[in-house]
């Protein structure tokens, strides 16, 4: 602990200097690679964004480097984790590995050694199969490194469905759904209102699920997307909504969460390191993660009825790939104990706005 406790001093110590940026390349790692090492072939074919393998005149299977495919997905240091995997032609992974990263996974203890063992898992995991962290995808080699385990995953994932669908082994299309404008109309709601619409979305965590003794609601979470007036307007009250939505740039869309019980849903990553490590959102292929430059924190629902909150906040997500009116999955991430291990459960909820609020 003393010796984590110094290389965190030090870290902090160089982020807080002229020129902060390029002092991620104290956690840089890069290893060499060949296309072999993740797919067993005599031979490899390029193409447009992967290689094909043969084995004879056999195809066996598919190469890609993630860089060109989820290039916009990065980690806890704001880069991408750039990996190479192989795919055989039913859609299993044959192989994963890990080329560059500059994940500081040393500030929490933990070795490259550790990063590598959590990518072994992927080897004989279909990708046809609903696969997320915490369900099918174990954190036990990088326990604490969440972030890093979430985008590593969609990485992985999302760059496999590509290239899947585009070497025509499998269809991983997404449902064509028509972008619609939020409407400007505004109506008193209550709370109770709202979540029977299903402007407000709720995941309700209960102590037994986590193997904590003390029965009862652990957390007890809302969420939802704030740009439509009768939705935001209602949840913040006229000032603070107002404020917020003239903050917004070009392609931002804000969401807010609330949650009571006795846990959090904001972690202690977000104390340690300024990132929100305990949830994320997700759409289609792509994932996104809240740092502190993205918050504000609530302390009150302003809707009528509304229930008190033990934390709250506005979330900025602020990417243009995110489309506010489409569906799109909240996902938390729960630490518990098993004795002295500890594990991670994974709980998630589909969002839409309601068709009232658009046009």
């Amino acid at each position: 602990m003393k010796r984590i406790a110094v290389l965190i001093i030090l870290v902090a110590l160089l982020l807080s200097a002229p020129g902060y940026g390029s002092q991620w390349k104290f956690f840089e790692h890069r290893y060499k690679y060949k296309l072999g090492d993740v797919l067993e072939a005599d031979k490899f074919v390029k193409k447009d964004g992967y290689w094909e393998g043969y084995r004879g005149n056999k195809l066996v299977g598919y190469v890609f480097l993630s860089k060109d495919w989820t290039k916009k997905l990065v980690g806890y240091s704001g880069k991408h984790m750039e990996t190479l995997i192989g795919l055989d032609p039913n859609g299993v992974i044959t192989g994963v590995k890990l080329i560059f990263h500059s994940e500081p996974i040393v500030l929490i203890g933990l070795k490259d050694e550790n990063y590598l063992e959590f990518l072994k898992q992927y080897r004989g995991k279909n990708i046809k199969e609903d696969l997320a962290v915490g369900k099918g995808i174990s954190m036990d080699a990088i326990t604490g490194a969440t972030v890093t385990a979430v985008v590593q995953n969609a990485i992985i994932l999302g760059s496999a469905r590509k290239v899947a669908t585009a070497a025509g082994i499998a269809r991983f299309a997404r449902a064509k759904m028509e972008k619609k404008k939020i409407s400007r109309k505004y109506t008193p709601l209550t709370w109770r209102e709202l979540v029977d619409l299903k402007a407000i979305r709720n995941i309700v965590v209960r102590s037994e699920q986590l193997g904590i003794k003390d029965k009862g609601v652990y957390l007890d979470l809302y969420f939802g997307v704030l740009t439509p007036p009768s939705i935001g307007r209602n949840v913040l009250g006229d000032k603070l909504y107002n404020d917020t939505m003239k903050a917004l740039k070009k392609g931002e869309s804000a969401i807010f969460v609330f949650a009571r019980g006795k846990g959090s849903f904001i972690g202690s990553g977000f104390a340690r390191g300024g990132i929100f490590d305990r949830f994320h959102i997700s759409q289609n292929d792509k994932t996104f993660v809240f740092r502190d430059i993205d918050y504000r924190k609530i302390t009150r629902i302003r809707a009528k009825g509304a229930p008190e909150i033990k934390e709250g906040g506005i979330f900025i997500v602020r990417s243009e790939d995110f489309e506010q009116t489409l569906p799109f999955e909240f996902n938390l991430i729960l630490t518990y104990r098993v004795g002295s291990k500890k594990e991670f459960k994974s709980f998630s909820s589909r969002y839409k706005i309601p068709e009232r609020f658009l046009e």
